[in-house]
């Protein structure tokens, strides 16, 4: 063997061993709590049990079955506690201090939208929170974090496909901008700003960083537009396979909008306001499929939470918290017969008198979503829209539903399939 090919296997034997020695130490030293858990592997934590992919809903229901509203996990040395329990939701989202979702969740996403609202870290986010809120008027990368990185993700094919993709949105972010500018040199100034119009300053200025603005952009269009076609979605395969809900949807969309000509107008704010039993529809859908199904924070303290047992248990600084609006809104004690599509516990105001904190589609406290209002407001147009010229059968059952997967947001793993009739015969 040639001198120098030694010395490179030399050297490629330490830097291995030194890697490992450095993995192990941070192992040996990774926080500690007393809560349970899956069992552990040296050095990669619990990794094997998130291998196969997708990671959906049953997994994660799984492990609260197995071992309750408090479940700790690690991603190599990272602690993660995943928290169901509403007390302890109330804590993490609301009591406490915490409002940075730490750079495990926040850096995989930032690879594809940029920085916006949903992936800065809180110096900065305060500043965007501030400008952006008055203009509202009111595959698990997590858990292989060495796909984060850029130059790794660029070696596969799909990471390839969504950098074209992201290629796209930036190109129209920054059309946004450049439109946005001319506008507000020209354009007089107006009391009530919208999203554009609070980041662009005269003079072709921006009111952060430029990258920051077209990252916000990048950030509420996907948004605003994934979890709104995600919850319409899931709201019209379970209104097929509830006939007896569809049906009241649809008497109360001709007690509000006529029988006649006028039937199909666009709704108004008053006629938006009448549909309490599309509302409550609505309202038990993201109960059940919440589009946002995990709402991470970093401990930045020691913090004591309790998984609803009333034992106190000591979560230490760095941890990150997992909070589960999907497990927590399936919970037997605070939601009767949990896993039933039922409406009527919206209709009748039975939700929320236990406790404050059961239901959290939007999320709570400081990092609660935005464009919340907008949402519920578009959802209702959306909705009203579809089922005023059609009705809705069933081609899935409620097992395809429930097989979703976890990522930024909820989706079915297999696409949601329903048969279309048009009502009453009217043109569509």
């Amino acid at each position: 063997m040639a001198w120098w090919l030694w010395l490179l296997v030399q050297l490629v034997v330490w830097c291995c061993a030194g890697l490992v020695a450095v993995l192990w130490w941070k192992w040996a030293n990774k926080p500690h709590i007393d809560a349970p858990g899956p069992p552990t592997v040296p050095i990669i934590g619990n990794i094997l049990d998130f291998l196969e992919m997708p990671l959906t809903l049953h997994k994660i229901f799984d492990l609260h079955r197995q071992y309750g509203d408090l479940t700790r996990l690690y991603v190599g040395p990272m602690l993660l506690v995943t928290v169901a329990h509403p007390d302890d939701v109330q804590h993490v989202l609301l009591t406490s201090k915490l409002v940075d979702r730490g750079t495990l969740c926040t850096n995989a996403m930032r690879a594809f939208v940029g920085d916006g609202l949903v992936t800065i870290d809180v110096s900065r986010w305060k500043v965007h929170r501030k400008l952006i809120n008055p203009t509202f008027h009111s595959e698990m990368m997590i858990l292989r974090p060495w796909m984060q990185n850029k130059f790794l993700l660029q070696l596969t094919s799909k990471g390839r496909g969504v950098f074209k993709f992201v290629k796209v949105m930036q190109d129209w972010a920054l059309k946004c901008i450049a439109m946005g500018s001319a506008a507000t040199e020209d354009g007089p100034t107006k009391t009530r700003q919208r999203l554009l119009e609070a980041l662009l300053k005269p003079g072709n200025q921006t009111a952060m960083p430029l990258d920051e603005v077209q990252g916000e952009l990048m950030n509420l269009l996907i948004a605003g537009t994934e979890t709104t076609a995600v919850t319409v979605s899931y709201t019209l395969a379970l209104l097929a396979l509830h006939p007896e809900w569809q049906d009241a949807a649809h008497q109360e969309l001709k007690d509000v909008f006529g029988e006649g000509d006028d039937y199909l107008r666009a709704p108004s704010l008053a006629d938006l306001r009448r549909l309490r039993v599309l509302e409550s529809i609505i309202k038990e859908t993201l109960r059940l499929f919440p589009t946002v199904p995990i709402l991470p924070r970093m401990a930045t303290e020691d913090l004591w939470l309790s998984g609803g047992t009333g034992r106190k248990v000591l979560v230490p600084e760095g941890t990150l918290l997992l909070v589960m609006p999907f497990l927590t809104h399936r919970l037997p004690q605070f939601f009767q017969d949990p896993q039933q599509f039922d409406p009527s516990r919206f209709l009748e105001d039975r939700v929320g008198k236990e406790h404050a904190c059961t239901y959290l589609p939007f999320g709570l406290g400081a990092r609660s979503c935005v464009g919340s209002q907008y949402s519920r407001l578009q959802l209702k147009v959306y909705l009203s829209d579809i089922l005023r010229r059609f009705r809705f059968l069933p081609c899935s059952q409620r097992e395809d539903l429930d097989d979703s997967a976890l990522a930024f947001s909820l989706n079915p793993v297999k696409p949601i399939r329903v048969s279309c009739i048009p009502v009453d015969g009217r043109n569509t």
